[in-house]
């Protein structure tokens, strides 16, 4: 009997989660002012659910009726989300962070800016973390904490 509790409960909290999920992108897409009109577009969408239960939602979303009488996140709530989605892509794109970075501007003949970037990038592997060119132009993003002696001497012309 207690695994089917934990089973229901477990439904119910996935069947919120996607509830909350679809009343987010709908008034994110939609201004609304009545909780009637949410529960028919949950409904299009195959979650049937109460006035009361979506008002309750909102609530719990963090949605307020701005001046004009539609639903919106409130700045802090806006914040909040987006941040959660934020970590959540960094942590799932397993993106990487350098905290101490260093730029530079290198000035080119017309043309010469590819061949400079591909050598430096080439030498200086585990320094250079981007490059962005045009024809007679690079800037040059390095890790602030691997920076070299040698790498330093290509800006100070020694």
């Amino acid at each position: 009997m207690d695994s089917n509790i934990k089973s229901i409960n477990k439904q119910r909290s996935s069947a919120k989660s996607t509830r909350q999920k679809s009343i987010r992108l709908i008034l994110e897409r939609n201004d609304f002012s009545r909780h009637e009109d949410i529960v028919f577009e949950l409904k299009k969408q195959g979650i049937d659910t109460s006035q009361s239960t979506v008002q309750r939602d909102l609530k719990e979303l963090g949605f307020k009726k701005n001046s004009y009488g539609f639903f919106e996140l409130s700045y802090k709530e806006q914040k909040k989300y987006n941040l959660d989605i934020l970590y959540e892509l960094l942590h799932s794109s397993d993106a990487a962070t350098c905290g101490h970075v260093k730029t530079f501007f290198i000035k080119t003949d017309k043309g010469k800016a590819q061949e400079i970037s591909m050598l430096i990038e080439e030498v200086f592997k585990g320094i250079v973390l981007k490059t962005i060119i045009d024809q007679d132009s690079i800037v040059l993003f390095a890790d602030g904490d691997e920076v070299s002696d040698e790498f330093l001497e290509l800006f100070d012309g020694e």
